[in-house]
This record gives C-alpha cells, structure tokens and sequence, in this order.
C-alpha cells in the first residue's frame, strides 16, 4: 500500500472537483503553518532549562568566590592560636566551583546569565592563576 501525504490527498481532491482552487490555497497554506508550529513546546523548554542553567551559573559564580574565604575565614577564628590553618583546600573548591560555573555559563550562553557568568568566571579563573603563579 501506498504512503499518500495530505499534499497529495488535497490534490486529489482538486482534480476530482470536490474542491475549488481557492478552498485548496487555503487548506494547502493551513498545512503549511501546522507544521510550522508543530513543535514550540520544545523551543520553550530548550529555552527554560537554558535560562535555569545560566542563573545557576551564576549562583555557582558568586559562591566560587563566598564560600572558600567564608569557611576558610570561620575555620580560621574557630582554631586555636598558631594552629596554622591552611587555605589551601577552600582555594580549590573555590577553582572547582568557577570551573563549573564556567562550563554551565558556555552551555547556556544564549541568556544573559549565562554570559556573565562565562565572563566573570573566566576572569577569575585567570586572576586565580595569575595570583598562584
């Protein structure tokens, strides 16, 4: 049996009279739109998850560089005298934390958040190196 598509179903009809040429435009134009717009529930999702992906970029951005001196900081006034913590272990979870922050921020560079987060953690990235070197 033969696969007939809709173009050829409404071309049919034409040539058999059940339809005029202007009710053919017409049906043939509707087609066309459908599958235009058969899938924008994709689109928009692609769009969300990009968009949650560049504010958690962000979020991981503005940690990287909170959460290591702010530990380092409490563990610090927490020891004893002379303990001789080290900063060492927070400085690469800070690395970590802006690698992740940089990968997510490319991923979802479509958005506005994505962007500066790229952007800001690439800089700090750099200085890091530059500040260990």
């Amino acid at each position: 049996m033969e696969n007939i598509t809709s173009e050829q179903q409404l071309k049919q009809l034409l040539e058999e009279g059940q339809i005029n040429e202007q009710e053919y435009e017409q049906l043939l134009e509707a087609m066309k739109n459908q599958k235009d717009n058969e899938y924008p529930s994709r689109t928009i999702l692609k769009d969300n998850s990009k968009s949650k992906l560049g504010k958690i970029a962000v979020i991981l951005t503005l940690a990287g560089i909170i959460l290591p001196f702010s530990c380092y900081f409490i563990i610090e006034a927490m020891a004893p005298p002379n303990a001789g913590t080290a900063i060492g272990p927070w400085f690469g979870l800070g690395i970590i934390m802006e690698l992740v922050a940089l990968d997510l921020g490319i991923k979802s560079w479509q958005t506005d958040n994505g962007k500066a987060a790229a952007i800001a953690s690439g800089i700090i990235i750099i200085l890091s190196i530059l500040f260990i070197t």
